[in-house]
């Protein structure tokens, strides 16, 4: 088995395991900054890798090679404006030529969606969810 199968093994054992104590880990949000669906989302899919809060640290991130961004500082690194299309670009992660994620750090979440019985309607909702989460997070 190759080094890259093995990892990709390792990382979706360790989210399988770490999913429901990020599910559980009871961070809440102010009322009005983000829908459920939003927040749901974004702890289905983002949290065990970047943490419950963003700051890249959760539960799986000790298994990865190098650890996932603090999307919490996003605008921030950006001049104080949220990236929001790069974003929405590296979470689908479909088509790019930028090859942010690498062969198997970040999956890439627009062909989960789609092989999760999504239609393009549906898979362009969850990661809008994510992108919109994602902004209601950004540390000044």
């Amino acid at each position: 088995m190759s080094d890259i199968k093995r990892n990709r093994k390792r990382v979706r054992l360790a989210l399988a395991a770490a999913l429901p104590l990020v599910l559980a880990s009871g961070v809440t949000l102010a009322a009005g900054e983000v829908n459920e669906m939003q927040r749901e989302d974004f702890f289905a899919y983002c949290a065990s890798c970047h943490g419950p809060s963003g700051h890249g640290d959760g539960p799986v991130a000790v298994e990865l090679k190098k650890r996932p961004a603090d999307l919490t500082q996003l605008a921030k690194n950006n001049n104080g404006n949220f990236p929001y299309t790069r974003v929405r670009a590296v979470i689908d992660g479909r088509g790019q030529a930028l090859g942010i994620h690498g062969p198997a750090e970040m999956p890439v979440w627009g062909e989960r969606f789609r092989q999760e019985g999504k239609n393009d309607t549906q898979v362009r909702g969850k990661i809008l969810n994510i992108v919109d989460y994602l902004v209601s997070i950004q540390e000044k």
